[in-house]
């Protein structure tokens, strides 16, 4: 295991996501997560405005958005993944932004989607996430995310980069989401491959 100080987190998964740059698309290729995409989806409504939160190199998930007919907007601090994000998906737009630092105005977005990017977040600034997502999305607008399946943190190897993961358990990740002002739709395990992840689908709570 690698030993590093918690504030370099972020250093840390910049720079293993700079490195690794479209190498990480056939990576998430093999997660199949059309099911939980899906059931997002079906919630939009037509041509609906969806945030892509940590959107990587644009596959498959804003890839598969565009298709169905969404206007997607993705966001990663990661100037490479933004490059190449642009490059596999031109009819979507990106920009480099810090999940932790989103600037849009309140009730942008009917939809926002989150995965495997939350977890590489100090599990202690997860709560501001939900909240700001709450606070980017119309009212009744829908959120899903994909996050741990248990509590771990730790600094390791990842696909030859160094990588930091930081999570709570299930409950507390649900909790944290319905403390931010959601109803949860589902919280479900997914095993893709040697991969096993909590997915969260939830609606923005009526005032």
């Amino acid at each position: 295991m690698k030993q590093y100080k918690r504030e370099q987190a972020f250093e840390i998964v910049k720079s293993g996501y700079d490195r690794l740059g479209n190498r990480y698309t056939a990576e998430r290729e093999k997660a199949d997560n059309r099911r939980e995409v899906n059931a997002f989806t079906s919630l939009l409504p037509a041509n609906g405005q969806v945030l892509d939160a940590g959107s990587g190199t644009g596959i498959p998930v804003a890839r598969h958005l565009v298709k169905a007919g969404f206007e997607v907007i993705g966001i990663d601090f990661s100037e490479v993944m933004v490059a190449a994000a642009r490059e596999n998906v031109p009819a979507a737009a990106f920009q480099k932004m810090n999940i932790v630092e989103i600037d849009f105005p309140v009730e942008s977005f009917d939809g926002i989607i989150s995965t495997y990017a939350i977890i590489h977040i100090p599990r202690e600034m997860h709560a501001q996430i939900f909240r700001s997502f709450h606070s980017i999305l119309k009212p009744q607008g829908i959120l899903l995310v994909s996050v741990a399946s248990w509590a771990w943190e730790e600094f390791n190897d990842y696909m030859g980069v160094d990588m930091f993961w930081s999570h709570f358990d299930p409950d507390m990740t649900r909790s944290l989401i319905e403390q931010a002002g959601f109803d949860i739709e589902f919280g479900r395990d997914v095993e893709t491959g040697e991969e096993k992840h909590h997915w969260v689908l939830a609606r923005k709570r009526p005032a």
